[in-house]
């Protein structure tokens, strides 16, 4: 049997009714809710009606109360009246019929009649009889008296005269009758009397609850649960729900609100949309644009990696005039401004330094570019070669050719230099250097000197156009090495505490490896550096170039290095030109 049309009816006559329409909560305009299953907030109106069903309830049961109660009072004072007055025609009938036994002192005849009045009468509780003769009237000893068992309930007691007409008309006064009557049946009546008012009210406050209930659910939480389900579109992502709306009352005001606020939301959602994709497509252009720019601008830079690369010298060359030769060379950024000198001269004779000029990157690459071809000029004009007057002239040139922009406060550029004329063939080197010195590892004593420049940087402002630097000089001698390394291996922090290499570190870094030769070197020292620097950031430009020689002859023993004042000091001859 097909049972899906019957219960559909039902359904569809139970929405009806109660204002639960689904189908008709709300409209979409498009393909329909985005939402579905949890997505879309649902939310019926059971828990609200039933907090109002039970507020009803409440307030009802109350108002019925305090009817029953007070039509109890009334309906038992009611009933109390009635049985009282009935006691008294009693009373007045039992007092009347009594008048002849109770003048004759008939006790027999008036218990009779007690008895008869308590089969007749259940709530009559006691009956007491008293004559008048002999002063008793009430007070003394009764004539006749019947009582049956109270109860609990209340009393009520009636007394009358018995009187006695005579033949002329006069009434005398022979006794005394004093009734007791219970009210327990004024109260059975009373609650039966209520009963039929109490399911009255019960079955009227069954029909209030149905008829609030669903007028309710109808007028009220029908239409806010569709404001609810809609709300909950919303939230789930679509903005095109429009609730349908015929009330002119305030769930209509709601309704033509939460439809204006849809509409908003729609039109800033889709406007926000545009605005995303145009700005979005825009993004993606300046970012084609920027890495068409930046691609330009790393392939500038390459190609000035390489014209840099170009002006330092090949250390196959220097191979060839050294015993050993290592350099590590490491710009901070693809091009930087360090760079190392090597020339070759006559007898022999060759230079070798190196430079740390002002700035990194492409600006540091620009200086050295000038300062090597201001070097190549002042070498050019320098016969003698000596490191001194090398360093004073290029210091003059360089000052002469930055002074351009002297008048910009923030312009102000130049270098520090190490550089030593190696002589084999009289088994010594000059060496003169601006706040760059030179580092002397020498096997026989197991120490590290340092020859130290002159606190005396070339090129800026501040640098003295007219100083005249010092020019060291060191014997050669087998299995002695040299070391110049500008401020960038020495600064480079690591370590836990962000630390720089230091010179300790860097002496003992000559010492461990002085064993090894010097091509290899140069990886060691790489990994010394890297081991100290850890995950932390190149800070500046490094160059360290170390190397070997040996004299063309055997020069005469004077242990130039061991007058030094100090371990680890190396001795070196000032000479002055």
């Amino acid at each position: 049997m097909n049972t899906e049309r019957p219960i559909g009816r039902v359904r569809r006559m139970w929405m009806s009714v109660t204002g639960w329409d689904d189908t008709e909560s709300y409209t979409l305009r498009g393909a329909g809710p985005q939402g579905s299953g949890d997505e879309v907030v649902r939310a019926g109106g059971s828990s609200l009606l039933t907090r109002v069903i039970l507020m009803i309830v409440g307030c009802t049961l109350l108002v019925g109360l305090i009817a029953m109660g007070v039509s109890s009072v009334l309906v038992g004072r009611q009933q109390r009246e009635a049985l009282t007055h009935r006691a008294t025609l009693v009373g007045t009938l039992q007092a009347s019929a009594m008048g002849q036994a109770v003048w004759e002192f008939d006790t027999r005849a008036v218990e009779g009649m007690i008895r008869g009045l308590l089969a007749e009468d259940a709530a009559v509780r006691s009956v007491k009889v008293w004559a008048a003769s002999g002063g008793r009237g009430g007070h003394g000893e009764p004539l006749v008296a019947l009582e049956r068992p109270a109860g609990r309930a209340e009393l009520t007691t009636v007394e009358r005269q018995i009187v006695m007409s005579g033949n002329n008309g006069e009434r005398t006064m022979v006794g005394l009758l004093r009734m007791t009557y219970s009210l327990e049946e004024a109260e059975s009546a009373t609650m039966t009397a209520l009963a039929p008012m109490a399911g009255l009210v019960f079955f009227s406050l069954l029909a209030v609850i149905g008829m609030i209930s669903i007028l309710l659910n109808r007028l009220v939480l029908a239409p806010l649960a569709r404001l609810t389900r809609s709300a909950g579109a919303i939230a789930a992502g679509d903005y095109r729900v429009r609730l349908r709306n015929t009330r002119a009352d305030e769930i209509g005001q709601l309704t033509v609100a939460f439809n204006h606020m849809a509409e908003t939301v729609h039109d800033y959602t889709e406007r926000l949309e545009q605005r995303v994709a145009e700005r979005t497509e825009e993004l993606r252009q300046s970012n084609d644009q920027l890495a068409v720019v930046n691609r330009q601008v790393m392939d500038s830079i390459q190609y000035a990696s390489l014209l840099q690369s170009a002006i330092l010298p090949d250390e196959r060359e220097m191979a060839r005039h050294l015993d050993g030769v290592c350099v590590l060379w490491r710009p901070r950024d693809v091009v930087g401004g360090d760079f190392h000198i090597f020339r070759a001269l006559e007898d022999g004779r060759f230079l070798i330094g190196v430079a740390d000029c002002s700035g990194h990157g492409v600006p540091g690459a620009f200086m050295t570019m000038t300062v090597s071809a201001i070097l190549d000029h002042v070498l050019s004009e320098t016969p003698d070669s000596d490191p001194a007057t090398i360093l004073g002239g290029l210091n003059r040139m360089v000052r002469a050719a930055l002074a351009r922009g002297r008048d910009n406060p923030r312009f102000d550029n130049g270098l520090d230099i190490g550089l030593c004329l190696v002589r084999p063939d009289k088994g010594d080197l000059l060496f003169a250097g601006g706040r760059i010195g030179l580092h002397v590892v020498d096997p026989a004593g197991g120490s590290v000197g340092e020859v130290k420049g002159d606190a005396q940087s070339l090129g800026y402002r501040r640098s003295d156009s007219g100083h005249r630097f010092t020019t060291h000089r060191v014997e050669l001698a087998p299995g002695r090495s040299f070391y110049l390394t500008t401020d960038g291996f020495l600064d480079q922090a690591g370590g836990t505490r962000g630390f720089g290499f230091g010179n300790r570190r860097f002496t003992a870094m000559l010492l461990e490896h002085d064993a090894i030769p010097m091509t290899e070197r140069r990886a060691a020292f790489a990994q010394a550096l890297a081991e100290h620097q850890g995950e932390r950031a190149q800070r500046d430009d490094i160059t360290l170039v170390g190397f070997t020689v040996s004299p063309a002859a055997a020069p005469a023993a004077t242990p130039v290095l061991a007058a030094a004042s100090a371990p680890g000091a190396p001795s070196s001859n000032p000479v002055h030109p």
